[in-house]
C-alpha cells in the first residue's frame, strides 16, 4: 500500500499515475467512444438543419462545430438538440471512463499492480447510473427552484396585492438565488471529483451527491487549489507528450523520406515526394473550427494564455510536419495510404488527449482520498474490500428460527452390580 502524505504533495503523483498504459488506453477507449458518438450527432445536427454532408466535411472535417463558418446556415431547434445530446454523450462517455481510471488507481495504490482493465470497466458501467443521477437529479432540484422564481414573478403581476407579496418575500428569495448559486457550484464539482467517489467507494448516485457535498461545504479551499494544480497538470502533460509525439513523427518522415521521397529526375513510375504528399494530405483532415461565441469569450483572457496557446500550437500544429505543401492526392495506392495515415493522426491526438485525461482523473482520486482523511479523519486506503461493498442482501435470522440450544447429555451413573443373593435351603416337607 502507497504512503501519502495527504497534503498538496500528494497531488504531484498524477504525472506518475497518469503515465500508466493501462489508464490512458482506458481514456483513449472512452474518447474514441465519445467523439465518434458527438461526430455522428453532429452531421445529423447539421443534416436537420438544411446543409449538405458535403459541405460539413469541406469545413469540419471530423469534428462539426455549431455557429463556427458564417457562410453554413445556424442550427434549427432540432440541430441544436441533437447536438446537445452529443456534447452530453461524449461528456457522459469520458466520465465513464474517468472512473474505470479512478478504479485502477485506487487499486493501485492499495498495491494491487495488476487490477485488470476489464474488471475497472465492469465497475464503471455498473455505476453508470449513479453517475447520470447524481448531476441530473441536482440540476432537476435547480431547475424547481428557479420554476419557484417564475412563480413568485407571476404573483407579483396581481395588481396590488402583487408588489405587497413580492417585498414581503425579498428577503426568502434572496436566500433561496444564494442557495441555487451554491447548488451550480456542487453541480460542477460532480463531474470533476465524481467519477473518483464512485471510483474509490462504490457509491450509490445518493451516496455520492452526499459526499461530494461534504467536500465542497468542508474543504472548499483545497477542493478548488487541488482542482487548479490539475488543470495545470494536465495541460503540461499533454503538451509535453504532444510535443515528443510530434518530433517523433519528424524523425520517422526524415527516416522513411531519404528512399521514399524521390525527386523530378529520379520520379520515372514513382510519385513526385509521395511521403510528403501522403503527410500532408493526411494532416489536411485535422480541422479544428471553434464557435464563434467561445473565440469572443477567449479573447477576453489576458495575453500569457493567449501566448502560451500560440506556442502550444506551434509546438505541435500537425499540418506543419514538413515543409513542401504537395497538391492533390494522384493514384488510389496514395490515397489508401492518406486515409491510413488519417487514422494514425487522429489515434495520435486522441493518445495525448487520453493521457491528460488519465492525469486528470488519477489526480481526483488523489484529492478525493486527501479530503477524506481531512474531513472524516479516515483513511479510505486501509479499509477492505468487503467494507467498502454494500450488500445486496441482508440475511436476517430471528430468534424463533435460531437452532435450539441441546442441553449436554448427563452420563448417567453406573450401576453397582447387584450383591449374589445366597441360595436358600429348602426346608423338608412334613409327611
Amino acid at each position: 500500500m502507497t504512503k501519502l502524505h495527504f497534503n498538496y504533495k500528494d497531488i504531484f503523483r498524477a504525472f506518475r499515475l497518469g503515465f500508466s498504459a493501462k489508464k490512458i488506453w482506458v481514456g483513449f477507449e472512452g474518447l474514441l467512444f465519445g467523439w465518434l458518438g458527438y461526430m455522428v450527432l453532429g452531421y445529423l445536427a447539421y443534416l436537420v438543419s438544411g446543409t449538405s454532408l458535403e459541405a460539413v466535411w469541406e469545413n469540419f472535417r471530423l469534428l462539426p462545430m455549431p455557429d463556427a463558418v458564417a457562410s453554413l446556415p445556424a442550427f434549427n431547434v432540432g440541430g441544436w438538440i441533437l447536438w446537445a445530446v452529443g456534447v452530453v454523450w461524449l461528456i457522459f462517455v469520458a466520465m465513464t471512463a474517468g472512473i474505470a481510471i479512478s478504479k485502477l488507481t485506487y487499486e493501485q495504490l492499495r498495491g494491487d499492480e495488476f487490477y485488470e482493465v476489464k474488471e475497472a470497466w465492469k465497475q464503471a458501467l455498473k455505476s453508470l447510473g449513479a453517475l447520470i443521477a447524481t448531476p441530473v437529479l441536482l440540476g432537476l432540484f435547480v431547475i424547481l427552484l428557479l420554476a419557484a422564481g417564475l412563480l413568485l414573478g407571476l404573483i407579483g403581476r396581481i395588481p396590488f396585492a402583487g408588489e405587497m407579496i413580492v417585498g414581503l418575500l425579498v428577503i426568502p428569495a434572496f436566500a433561496v438565488a444564494l442557495f441555487v448559486v451554491y447548488l451550480i457550484v456542487v453541480f460542477f464539482f460532480t463531474f470533476t471529483i465524481g467519477p473518483a467517489v464512485i471510483g474509490t467507494t462504490k457509491s450509490d448516485a445518493f451516496d455520492n451527491l452526499f459526499e461530494v457535498f461534504s467536500c465542497v461545504n468542508d474543504q472548499p479551499w483545497r477542493l478548488i487549489w487541488y482542482q487548479f494544480m490539475l488543470v495545470i497538470f494536465a495541460i503540461v502533460g499533454m503538451v509535453i507528450l504532444a510535443f515528443f509525439s510530434v518530433k517523433a513523427l519528424q524523425l520517422g518522415r526524415w527516416i522513411a523520406g531519404i528512399l521514399m521521397n524521390v525527386g523530378e529526375v529520379k520520379a520515372s513510375a514513382q510519385v513526385f515526394y509521395k511521403l510528403d504528399l501522403m503527410i500532408n494530405s493526411a494532416a489536411d483532415t485535422v480541422r479544428l473550427l471553434l464557435p464563434r461565441w467561445v473565440e469572443q469569450a477567449l479573447f477576453w483572457l489576458p495575453n500569457w494564455v493567449h501566448n502560451a496557446f500560440g506556442w502550444i500550437k506551434g509546438a505541435v500544429d500537425l499540418p506543419s510536419l514538413v515543409s513542401s505543401k504537395a497538391a492533390m492526392v494522384p493514384n488510389w495506392s496514395a490515397m489508401v495510404g492518406t486515409i491510413l495515415f488519417s487514422i494514425a493522426y487522429h489515434a495520435f491526438i486522441l493518445l495525448v488527449l487520453a493521457y491528460g485525461m488519465a492525469i486528470w482523473f488519477s489526480g481526483n482520486t488523489l484529492v478525493y482520498l486527501v479530503l477524506a482523511r481531512k474531513k472524516d479523519e479516515r483513511n479510505l486506503l486501509e479499509i477492505k474490500e468487503e467494507e467498502i461493498e454494500i450488500p445486496e442482501k441482508l440475511e436476517v435470522t430471528t430468534p424463533a428460527e435460531e437452532p435450539e440450544k441441546k442441553a449436554p447429555k448427563k452420563t448417567a451413573a453406573k450401576k453397582k452390580p447387584a450383591a449374589k443373593k445366597k441360595p436358600v435351603a429348602k426346608k423338608p416337607k412334613k409327611k
